[in-house]
């Protein structure tokens, strides 16, 4: 069985609440995957870095978003100021700097971002941050920027995957216009599950191959 979560983005609380309701179903055969963005825009980006890493084995795999990518090219001096501010990088900042003193990555962060892959592909799905770009290949074929920002050319191609793509990134409100629920287009074979947590919506885990959700 696989437990796969969406988008975090700081949100401490609806995190716990949702590992608690999942936490208790996982076996040792069982694989838990993490779409990525945990930071930015909430307002506990730091704590939420330190319980993943407080929960995670060997069965735990986690996504990088393009959230956490704008954070490694921002300490990097790659990323404007502003534009790191105006996709909620304020936050995290106020997050860390509340934390350790000022704005610095510990060693264990540090540690935790450079760890982050860029997709994990099953047998019958693949897990992906942002999406694909369709007629491109396979996931190894993807360029980085695709699997962390694409949007419309993913989801609104006239194209059907082979294996279902699971995907976080774009709240899933802007796809179908109803808050806080999964996106299933069954036309595409892709569900989108970043449910919107930060935005007052719900944080969810698909349960595949069931394919129940869990929400908090």
């Amino acid at each position: 069985m696989y437990y796969i979560i969406g988008d975090i983005h700081g949100s401490l609380e609806k995190l716990e609440k949702l590992y608690s309701r999942v936490s208790g179903r996982i076996r040792d055969s069982d694989i838990v995957i993490f779409l990525g963005d945990y930071i930015d825009r909430g307002k506990h980006s730091f704590e939420v870095v330190e319980f993943l890493r407080s929960v995670a084995n060997e069965n735990m795999f986690f996504l990088k978003g393009n959230h956490e990518e704008m954070l490694l090219d921002y300490i990097a001096g790659t990323v404007d100021h502003s534009l790191y501010m105006y996709n909620g990088g304020d936050a995290t900042i106020k997050s860390y700097t509340g934390h350790t003193g000022k704005f610095s990555l510990t060693e264990e962060h540090k540690e935790f971002f450079s760890g982050l892959i860029l997709y994990y592909e099953g047998e019958d799905f693949i897990a992906v941050h942002a999406g694909l770009r369709p007629y491109t290949g396979n996931p190894a074929n993807q360029a980085d920027h695709d699997l962390l920002w694409i949007r419309e050319p993913f989801y609104r191609a006239d194209y059907r995957w082979d294996k279902t793509v699971i995907f976080g990134h774009t709240p899933t409100f802007y796809l179908h216009g109803r808050k806080g629920e999964v996106y299933h287009d069954e036309k595409r074979n892709i569900i989108g599950i970043d449910t919107g947590a930060v935005y007052g919506g719900t944080l969810t885990c698909l349960v595949w191959p069931e394919k129940t959700f869990i929400q908090a």
